[in-house]
This record gives structure tokens, sequence and C-alpha cells, in this order.
């Protein structure tokens, strides 16, 4: 008889566990309010017509215990890119990208794989990155050092297998409905923070912006690795 209750209890607690871990899984997967923010998010992103950003990338290594802190600089328009980092240069204008290597007087010039603009974390998407791939969950509000309100939303990818990350974490102004932060929380306990420090779409970008030109990198040599 006590074998028999044992069993039982041992199943309900299987039970109740499956419960819940199935009750936040769906709400994951549904949560209305972190829907509607990030609908708002997006449709105001894509009405600008060019975004300017500077951020800073915190590179936190746990098994090392050590943080590494870059700063680079954003320009998009639709698709195109322009990122510039300490080092490298990288731009794409949605079928070829170059990456400029300064510290080697390199050029790399690469095909944009379709794939990689659909599914992949990329410059072009990083502040649209929820829209495909992922389940999301509505954290909290807080309060930034300045007073804002940021809206805390978690991201989950669906196919979790082929990604080196396990969750996304976004930081939303409210206000503003703009990104402030992107921290990616990798499985081999790497995680990676892009945090905005200006935000700018009101500067006229040219389409030139996002096109290599060779005569202003005088003695570098071009690789075509297409």
């Amino acid at each position: 008889m006590l074998s028999i209750q044992k069993e039982y209890m041992r199943n309900k607690w299987i039970f109740l566990i499956a419960l819940i871990v199935l009750g936040a899984f769906a709400h994951a997967q549904t949560d209305p309010k972190a829907k509607k923010i990030l609908d708002e998010v997006s449709q105001k992103t894509k009405n600008y017509s060019s975004i300017s950003a500077d951020f800073s990338i915190i590179v936190e290594n746990k098994k090392n215990k050590t943080t590494d802190t870059q700063n680079g600089k954003l320009i998009l328009k639709g698709s195109k890119y322009k990122l510039e980092l300490n080092n490298q240069i990288i731009i794409s204008d949605t079928k070829t990208s170059w990456t400029i290597l300064k510290d080697a007087s390199e050029v790399q010039i690469n095909t944009v794989e379709t794939k990689e603009k659909e599914t992949g974390i990329n410059p072009s998407n990083i502040f649209t990155i929820h829209e495909k791939g992922f389940k999301y969950e509505f954290v909290k509000d807080e309060t930034s050092k300045n007073g804002d309100i940021n809206q805390i939303i978690k991201l989950f990818p669906e196919d979790i297998k082929k990604k080196n990350y396990h969750t996304v974490v976004l930081t939303i102004n409210k206000k503003k409905a703009q990104i402030a932060s992107i921290k990616i929380l990798g499985k081999d306990g790497t995680d990676i923070t892009y945090a905005v420090k200006s935000f700018n779409t009101t500067n006229l970008v040219p389409d030139n912006t996002f096109v290599f030109n060779e005569k202003s990198y005088p003695g570098y040599e071009i690789i075509d690795l297409r």
C-alpha cells in the first residue's frame, strides 16, 4: 500500500511539473502583451527611411570571467547596412558584402546568402530580429538610471538546436518604442550585449554608402570569396 502511495505522489509531482513547463511554453508562444510591444517596435522601425546608431558591444565570457567592450556604428537603409567597428568595417548592399580588415589591410568579398538574411541575427535585422523564428515573453517594466521606462522581453528561438544561443533579452524604451539593448545568451556561457547609445533617423543616407569603394583603401588586398 505504501509503495502505491509513493508511486501516486511521484506521478502527481511529474504531472504538476509538466503542467508548469507546458504553461510557461504556451505563454512564451502567445504572450499578447509582448506581441503588442514588438509589433509597435517593428512598425515604427520600418517607417524610418534610414537609421544611424552608435552602440557598444559587451562580450562576457562566464567561463573565463572576462569582459571585452568595443564601440561601433551602424547605418541601416532597408536591408542595406554599413557596420563600423574598431578594426573592421562590414558593408552590405543585400547581395554582396565587403569585410574590410584594417589590421590586415585586406578586403573580403562574399555573397549574402538568402538563408542568412532570413534567419540569422545580423546588422540588417538587429532591430527587428523578433519577427521570425522566435517565441516571446513579456518579463517586466523597469526604470532606467535616467528615468526612462523600459520594457523587458525575452525571445526564445523556435529551432534552438540550430542556434548557438538559447535566449535573447530585449530592452525596449517604452516611450520611443525603440530597442535600447539586445542581450544574446550563448549556450557556451558567452553573453553578447548590444547597447544603443544614440539612435538617429533624420540623416539622409545616399545609396553609395553601401557599396565598397576600392579607391578609399589603397594598398588593400582584395580577396573575392564568391
